[in-house]
């Protein structure tokens, strides 16, 4: 069994991953056929120590066919749910954020309305006292 050095690693697997996969030792047959299992086992949420992925990574030449296929679809299925959960997250914050800012606004527009009652009330009294002074004139 022969590992995938720091080349093939690089020619093979996406940027974000490559110097996660340097850090263990990779059956080079499995880099190459299984790139894609690889790499979801390497970004695996569910397999979060090093120790556990180099498990995995030592199984691979282990398993057979229909094996490596349930562990794909568990990962896929992983990924698919991670990606759900962020989305319902990503929604619940922006609806969050909405609900802010209306209040923001309301606020905002509160205390506008509060200034120009405030304002036309000492318009209100001067006119009032002009008014008066007028009155007084006649």
């Amino acid at each position: 069994m022969k590992m995938a050095d720091k080349d093939l690693i690089k020619k093979l697997l996406p940027e974000e991953v490559r110097t996660i996969a340097e850090q263990f030792e990779i059956d080079e047959n499995y880099m190459q056929d299984e790139t894609n299992l690889v790499v979801m086992i390497l970004q695996s949420k569910s397999i979060d120590t090093d120790e556990e992925k180099q498990n995995w990574f030592n199984l691979l030449p282990l398993m057979n066919n229909e094996q490596i296929e349930k562990l794909r679809g568990i990962l896929v299925k992983e990924k698919t749910k991670l990606k759900e959960i962020e989305e319902k997250y990503n929604k619940k914050k922006q609806e969050i954020k909405e609900k802010y800012l209306e209040k923001w606004d309301e606020d905002e527009y509160s205390e506008k309305v509060k200034k120009m009652k405030s304002e036309e009330k000492k318009i209100a009294e001067i006119d009032a006292e002009d008014a008066e002074d007028l009155l007084d004139m006649i």
